[in-house]
């Protein structure tokens, strides 16, 4: 007995999705490791925070999809309620804000920084 074609394409794009985890290797659009261990200027050190804090609204996005799409899994009488989808979007919500909330304050130290650049370079 095979699975019914919806449940192959939940299935798909779930596993097609980006992961989360491993922020060390993936760095946010606009942000690299060469600009993080060279940051020395006002400017240069706002980037960083302005690629983070962008992250984390990205993040924040893609919690709010999943909290969305659990709620759609979780309606009496979904199938899916049954395989787990419910459980994986309230698991991947959790994990995409906690993720929200590091950007945040990486983007925070270095809006510190910037600050504390420029009142350096008075």
């Amino acid at each position: 007995m095979g699975l019914p074609r919806t449940t192959l394409i939940l299935l798909a794009a779930v596993l097609l999705m980006p992961q989360v985890p491993a922020f060390a290797e993936n760095m946010p659009p606009g942000v690299s490791e060469d600009a993080v261990k060279s940051a020395k200027t006002p400017e240069q050190h706002q980037a960083i925070a302005d690629g983070y804090a962008k992250e984390a609204g990205n993040l924040r996005a893609q919690a709010d999809a999943h909290r969305r799409m659990d709620s759609w899994y979780d309606e009496p009488g979904y199938r899916s309620s049954k395989q787990g989808f419910p459980r994986h979007c309230r698991a991947l919500t959790q994990s995409l804000e906690t993720a929200a909330k590091e950007f945040d304050a990486l983007a925070k130290a270095h809006h510190e920084m910037a600050e504390a650049a420029a009142k350096k370079a008075k």
